[in-house]
């Protein structure tokens, strides 16, 4: 997953000294139907059931070399009626609105139709990098 330009600014101004940076508790992952960039956001599905799904900071685990993955089954509901399609996950520091830190192309294109089981990315499946 990339950075945002938002959160690119943050960690090099905290990096040459200037106001540190936390990260929040928790981020929330949002499904995207297209595909987002560094500066502008992808469109989320919007479906009935739909919402971003909270996932605590903690369970990113780090490679050591500036690599962090998540360690546990990330799982967003059937989303319920409609059909559309997902290329792209973003992480975003509110339940709702809030401010966009990174996000991920998808490598494989997923449908989502009405009743669709639960969308699972599971242990690994998504990874963030700084750079």
């Amino acid at each position: 997953m990339p950075a945002t330009a938002y959160l690119a600014n943050l960690i090099a101004v905290a990096a040459k000294g200037g106001a540190s940076y936390q990260g929040p508790t928790n981020i929330y992952l949002e499904l995207c139907s297209d595909t987002p960039t560094s500066t502008v956001a992808g469109t989320p599905l919007v479906y009935t059931n739909y919402a971003r799904v909270a996932y605590v900071q903690s369970d990113w685990a780090s490679d050591g070399a500036g690599k962090l993955a998540n360690t546990g089954a990330i799982n967003f509901p059937d989303p319920g009626g409609g059909e559309d399609i997902v290329v792209a996950v973003e992480a975003w520091d509110a339940a709702s609105g809030g401010t966009r830190l990174w996000y991920e192309i998808l490598g494989d294109v997923m449908e989502v139709v009405d009743n669709t089981p639960s969308i699972l990315f599971a242990p690994g499946a998504l990874t963030w990098t700084v750079i």
